[in-house]
């Protein structure tokens, strides 16, 4: 995991929009990123209110994260997305209609893990 790159978004989902039918369109959003050799897995997480802390982060109830094995790989599929072919741009238009406009990103590089407590390595045998 030393050096993967993970891209995050963070959102809320629009009023009236369930989780029930949010998550079918991240998971097939992201999945398009493994299938397509970019990414190697994702995960989505859920936001838990820690009383007392967290103020000074933005609004978000959900965390999209997809890991890349570097940044080039990661950079390769930012690429991928703006050239706004299908089948991305369905998937992407899917899946961002049912978030809010506040969502944001942001990419992140592992400089130091331990794979067997790894959350990625645990949510494996979990999807």
């Amino acid at each position: 995991m030393l050096g993967d790159a993970i891209f995050s978004g963070v959102f809320e989902l629009r009023e009236g929009v369930s989780e029930e039918e949010f998550l079918p369109t991240l998971k097939a959003f992201f999945e398009h990123f493994i299938d397509q050799g970019f990414a190697s897995e994702y995960l989505i997480l859920k936001r838990e209110v820690l009383d007392g802390f967290g103020k000074t982060l933005p609004a978000f109830t959900y965390r999209g994260a997809l890991v890349y094995r570097d940044m080039e790989r990661e950079q390769a599929a930012y690429e991928h997305v703006k050239q706004n072919d299908e089948p991305v741009r369905s998937l992407h238009h899917a899946m961002n209609t049912k978030v809010k406009r506040s969502a944001d990103f942001f990419v992140e590089t592992c400089i130091a893990c331990h794979p067997f407590s790894s959350a990625f390595t645990a949510m494996k045998g979990a999807s």
